[in-house]
């Protein structure tokens, strides 16, 4: 008995404490032995047929190992895959899952989908979770996201080398033809990193102009020189002097994200250590979504006035507007 009880624990290490009614018979445990052990409390009923062990922390990784153990062939999909791969936008919450066709969709604990697609995904093991390729995931929150929110989750994954452009070409011809929600999402988003439809400098300029246009943000310089930035290009899209804010819009496609991504850095850093906090801003947040746009900036101002001990703050009323 003390053997398989070791055996078990170490089936549960690798699994955040978590396994299933299959795995322990499989082990060798009899039905009296599971009941045994549920009666002295040494396991705990996470789910029908899933325990955990009493001692194990009651995270939410351990959460969603329970609810994937709990179906079978099932892994983690949509935005709990989107969390678990650190996709920004994309927090721990109820575990969502994707399972074949005509699998049992019944779940205690998680939300499940049947996928006619699911023998096509891709998947992978994060923390030792199944769940679907960062590339299945961006496609999986494609028909459920906003352009802006899709596009900063794409360009994180292409920037941390979480994915490639290839990877995403792959999973868009996999789906190319079919009838899956979110594959004109998708295909917008991927075309855009190869060569698609790229904005101006004046057209990025003007919508960030246009977003704040509000009497509750203070002068803004735009195209301003920066004293302390002395080589090509020294002059930023726009600076709010008064917040010690700078504003730039970025319009351009990820290959030229990643050619300027280390200068870009360079001149982050650099304005921080002038007391000066940066703000990029894409096309895609400006154009689909201008008053997060505002809402955010707004939200900094006020953080650095505050800090600053400045006398110029968010207009009264404001902080109220931003919740």
């Amino acid at each position: 008995m003390a053997t398989l009880d070791i055996v078990i624990a170490e089936t549960a290490r690798g699994q955040h404490g978590c396994f299933n009614r299959r795995q322990l018979e499989a082990l060798g445990a009899t039905p009296r032995r599971i009941d045994h052990r549920l009666a002295t409390g040494e396991w705990i009923s996470l789910e029908r047929g899933v325990y955990a062990l009493a001692t194990s922390p009651a995270t939410w990784k351990r959460l969603v190992m329970a609810a994937v153990l709990g179906r079978t062939r099932a892994i983690a999909s949509g935005a709990t895959a989107a969390a678990l791969h650190g996709l920004p936008g994309f927090r721990p919450g109820r575990p969502e899952l994707s399972i074949p066709a005509s699998g049992s969709a019944r779940s205690e604990l998680a939300a499940v989908h049947r996928r006619v697609d699911y023998t096509t995904i891709d998947t992978t093991l994060v923390d030792g979770i199944p769940a679907a390729t960062v590339a299945e995931t961006l496609f999986d929150i494609s028909f459920r996201s906003y352009p802006a929110r899709l596009q900063r989750a794409m360009d994180h994954a292409l920037v941390k080398k979480l994915v490639t452009v290839s990877d995403l070409q792959d999973v868009l011809d996999r789906i190319t033809g079919s009838r899956l929600k979110g594959t004109v999402a998708f295909r917008e988003a991927v075309v855009g990193l190869s060569g698609g439809y790229v904005p101006t400098e004046s057209e990025t300029e003007h919508l960030l102009s246009a977003a704040l246009d509000d009497p509750r943000i203070p002068s803004i310089e735009r195209q301003a020189r920066l004293s302390w930035w002395d080589e090509l290009p020294h002059r930023v899209d726009a600076v709010i002097e008064s917040w010690r804010l700078v504003l730039e819009a970025d319009g351009r496609t990820y290959h030229t994200k990643r050619e300027d991504f280390e200068r870009d850095r360079e001149r982050d850093n650099l304005a921080a250590a002038h007391g000066y906090r940066v703000m990029r801003f894409t096309y895609a947040m400006l154009r689909d979504d201008p008053d997060r746009v505002l809402e955010t900036v707004l939200r900094a101002g006020d953080s650095q006035s505050r800090a600053l001990g400045s006398t110029y703050s968010v207009a009264p009323g404001a902080r109220d507007d931003l919740g």
